[in-house]
């Protein structure tokens, strides 16, 4: 048995891999703020869709109120599904047909350019996401047993459904890894994500740098020592000469999280704001353009050595041409 769960999970990692992997490169064909603008769309919708769905899963013919709320918010829906059946919800098949309604008209223009399933790949990631499903599956459980007097309107249910504890769906290993979530205000783990994600696309304009263990590019160590002061003495290397760095990127990483998110550290959700870094489009973007910034140098540093705004502009603008 031991072994068959291993292996299961073997299974299981490399499929998520495989996923992710598929998502990123779906992903680099449009720009990271176009991602990260329609994947927040996504999950407005999804509150949306999983809203309607928790009353349509409850009620056995589509209300008069919801009917007008969804002609309003998804024009055309209603008149397609000329099914008759369709409309109960004992039928279910009213709410499945809604979620792919939303997918095929209001992310038409992600599904024709093929790369809707990174944002549906990121969105069900996220914890907002977690919380109103899990939310849906708990308010049409209770529906069901007592009939609400009336439903709450999309904006009463959604504040509710935040409060949930979406780690409850996940497996264990991952539930576990989630934990830190809980220990954070949103707002304060959003501002914290923000700075690291400056922070570490920082270490990634050092990174060639810094690996290579070269002074050559002085601009960057001046910047290191400003940007993080401390760093290049406690990384100093006393058999070399001023100016050589000992270790290189996972160091100098090691060094922000230490000495930069110590408060975060202390209170035990620091893996939270790497959670959320490592899946946000502006922190994978900026690690696929260093990569492709050191496959373009070949291993020499360039002359002159590009300043950090101009590197992160041109992070941010970064898109894979052979995509399009």
């Amino acid at each position: 048995m031991r072994k068959l769960t291993q292996s299961s999970d073997r299974i299981l990692r490399r499929v998520q891999r495989q996923a992710q992997e598929r998502a990123q490169e779906l992903a680099r064909r449009v720009p990271w703020q176009v991602l990260l603008e329609t994947r927040n769309q996504y999950l407005a919708w999804q509150e949306f869709y999983y809203w309607a769905r928790s009353i349509l899963d409850c009620e056995e013919h589509l209300p008069g109120w919801l009917k007008q709320r969804l002609e309003e918010m998804c024009p055309g829906f209603i008149a397609s599904e000329t099914d008759r059946s369709q409309r109960h919800a004992g039928d279910a098949r009213l709410a499945v047909s809604l979620g792919k309604w939303i997918d095929e008209h209001i992310f038409a223009f992600a599904a024709q350019a093929g790369w809707l399933p990174a944002v549906t790949f990121y969105a069900v990631r996220d914890p907002r996401y977690g919380k109103v499903s899990r939310y849906w599956s708990e308010s049409t459980k209770n529906w069901r047993e007592v009939r609400p007097r009336e439903y709450p309107v999309l904006a009463d249910w959604v504040r509710d459904a935040q409060l949930c504890d979406e780690t409850i769906d996940l497996l264990p290993e991952f539930g576990k890894q989630r934990e830190c979530l809980k220990l954070v205000r949103p707002e304060r783990l959003a501002e914290a994500v923000s700075r690291y994600i400056d922070l570490e696309a920082f270490a990634y304009w050092a990174r060639p740098v810094l690996e290579q263990g070269l002074a050559s590019a002085p601009e960057v160590v001046r910047a290191v020592e400003e940007c993080c002061a401390g760093f290049t003495a406690f990384n100093l290397s006393p058999s070399r000469g001023r100016g050589q760095f000992a270790s290189g990127w996972d160091h100098l990483m090691r060094w922000i999280a230490d000495n930069l998110f110590q408060e975060a550290t202390d209170e035990g959700w620091f893996d939270a704001i790497l959670i959320s870094a490592h899946m946000h489009p502006r922190s994978i973007r900026t690690m696929e353009y260093a990569d492709h910034c050191e496959e373009v140098w070949k291993g020499q540093l360039p002359v002159p050595y590009p300043p950090f705004r101009a590197w992160r502009e041109d992070a941010d603008r970064y898109v894979e041409a052979h995509s399009f």
